[in-house]
C-alpha cells in the first residue's frame, strides 16, 4: 500500500508545470489540491502520533531507571568516605606529623636556647656594670653554709656569691636590699635555662643543709649558670696524662682548710692554692690555674693576662637531667647566692658534660648542659659563645685559665 508521501510525490510529478506548488495547484487541477491537502493533515497527524509515542516511551524509561535506582541501594551516590578512605587520610595525616614534628621540637629548642644564651649576655652585661662601679669582678664568696648580706659589700668580707653581688645590676635591687627568705625563695628568670626548668625554684630537700637563715624554706632558687673559677685540681700526684680531673671547694682546698669566716690573712693562701701550676692536659708544660671567680676573690680586670675574649666568666653548668627538680644532685642542691661551692661555680679541671650524662663523682665541678651538643658560656669580653661539648680537655683547661699565657680561643 503506497504511503502519503509516495502519493504526494506521484501527483506533484504528474503536474505539466516544473516549478508547481500547491497554489499552482489549486488554480490548475482542484481536484488534485484537495488530495494533497488531505495527504498533509495525514502526515502531521502521523508525526504527532510518533513524537507522542516517543515521549511515552522516555518517561516510561526514565520511570524505570528511577525504580530501579530505587530499589538498588548500592546505586545510589554515598555522601561520606569509605573505611579505606578515612585510613588512607589518617594514614597522610600521620605521616605529615612524624615530618614536621622534629622540626617544630628542633625551633622549639634553638627558642630555649637562644633565650638562655641572652640570659648569660644579661649576666655578663651585670657583671660589667659591677666591674665598672667597683673596679673588679664579683667576688665568690666563702661556702655553701653562707648566703649574701647586703651589709658585707661586695668583695672578700662578702659571704655570698657572684649572683648575688650582681643583683643591683639586673634591676633586682629590691632583692639584693630584702630579707633572705625573701630573697631565697623568689624566681629570677635570668637565672634560669628554659631548656632545663621552667623556673628556678626548686623544692628544698630534707637531706640538704644550706645557711641558717633560710635552711626552713620549702623551695630555694636555684641558678643554671656558674661562674669560671678556673682549672685547679686537688687529685694528687697530677700528670699531663688526666685529663679529667677532681676539685674541691671551701673551706677545704687540698691541703688548705680555712676557718670561716673568712679573715684576710686568708686571701692569700687561697690565692697561692688556686692559682698554683699544674701540667696541661695532654701537655708538655705546667700553667697557674687560677680563674676569675672564687673563694674571698675580688679580681682586678689587669690580673687577666689572656685577654678578655680568652678566658671564661661565667657559663653553663652540667645538672643531671633526672635531678632537675629533686633538689638533691650535688651542685645543684644549694641557694643560688651561697659562697663558693659547685652549685655557683665550676672550672675547667674536667671536660663539660651534657645533661643526659649520668651523675658520677667529682662531675659536680663540670661545665656543661641541657643543650644538644654545646653549652653557652659568656666569656671576659661580654660575648657569648656556644662551646661545643667536645673540645679538648686541653683547650678547656686554658680556656679556664686567667693567665696561663697559651695561645687558645674559644672557636
Amino acid at each position: 500500500m503506497a504511503t502519503t508521501r509516495q502519493i504526494r510525490t506521484r501527483l506533484v510529478e504528474g503536474f505539466p508545470e516544473p516549478q508547481a506548488d500547491l497554489l499552482a495547484i489549486r488554480a490548475h487541477c482542484p481536484e488534485h489540491y484537495g488530495a494533497l491537502v488531505q495527504i498533509d493533515a495525514d502526515e502531521r497527524n502521523e508525526a504527532g502520533h510518533v513524537q507522542s509515542h516517543g515521549c511515552k516511551l522516555r518517561a516510561r524509561s526514565r520511570r524505570k531507571i528511577h525504580s530501579l535506582k530505587e530499589a538498588t541501594p548500592s546505586l545510589r551516590p554515598l555522601d561520606g568516605f569509605t573505611l579505606v578512605e578515612l585510613l588512607v587520610v589518617i594514614a597522610i595525616i600521620g605521616t605529615l606529623v612524624s615530618l614536621l614534628l622534629p622540626a617544630m621540637q628542633s625551633a622549639r629548642e634553638s627558642a630555649r636556647r637562644s633565650s638562655c644564651s641572652n640570659n648569660l649576655k644579661q649576666i655578663a652585661l651585670a657583671v660589667e656594670s659591677h666591674k665598672t662601679s667597683l673596679g673588679h669582678f664579683p667576688t665568690g664568696g666563702w661556702s655553701s653554709d653562707w648566703i649574701g648580706d647586703t651589709e658585707k659589700g661586695a668583695d672578700w668580707r662578702q659571704p655570698g656569691g657572684w649572683c648575688f653581688t650582681i643583683l643591683p645590676y639586673l634591676d633586682s635591687m629590691n632583692l639584693y636590699s630584702g630579707t633572705s627568705t625573701t630573697l631565697a625563695t623568689t624566681n629570677v628568670p635570668t637565672f634560669v635555662c628554659s631548656t632545663r626548668r621552667p623556673t628556678g625554684l626548686v623544692t628544698k630537700a630534707a637531706t640538704v643543709t644550706g645557711p641558717t637563715a633560710v635552711n626552713t624554706q620549702p623551695v630555694w632558687m636555684h641558678s643554671d649558670y656558674a661562674g669560671n673559677r678556673g682549672a685547679w685540681s686537688s687529685t694528687a700526684s697530677l700528670s699531663a696524662s688526666v685529663t679529667d680531673r677532681a676539685t674541691q671547694f671551701m673551706p677545704t682546698l687540698g691541703s688548705l682548710t680555712v676557718t670561716l669566716p673568712l679573715a684576710a690573712a686568708d686571701r692569700s693562701s687561697i690565692e697561692t692554692t688556686l692559682n698554683a701550676p699544674q701540667p696541661i692536659p695532654s701537655g708538655t708544660a705546667s700553667v697557674p690555674t687560677g680563674g676569675v671567680i672564687y673563694a674571698g676573690s675580688a679580681l682586678l680586670p689587669a690580673m687577666i693576662r689572656d685577654g678578655f675574649a680568652n678566658t671564661y666568666l661565667i657559663g653553663e653548668k652540667y645538672v643531671p637531667r633526672t635531678d632537675y627538680a629533686t633538689g638533691t644532685a650535688t651542685g645543684d642542691s644549694q641557694c643560688a647566692y651561697v659562697g663558693d661551692s659547685p652549685d655557683t661555680l665550676r672550672g675547667g679541671h674536667r671536660t663539660p658534660r651534657s645533661d643526659s650524662t649520668a651523675f658520677a663523682t667529682n662531675l659536680e665541678g663540670a661545665f656543661g648542659g641541657p643543650h644538644a651538643g654545646v653549652f653557652n658560656m659568656a666569656m671576659c669580653d661580654g660575648s657569648v659563645q656556644a662551646i661545643d661539648l667536645t673540645i679538648s680537655a686541653q683547650v678547656h683547661f686554658l680556656l679556664a685559665g686567667r693567665a696561663d699565657r697559651q695561645v687558645v680561643a674559644p672557636d
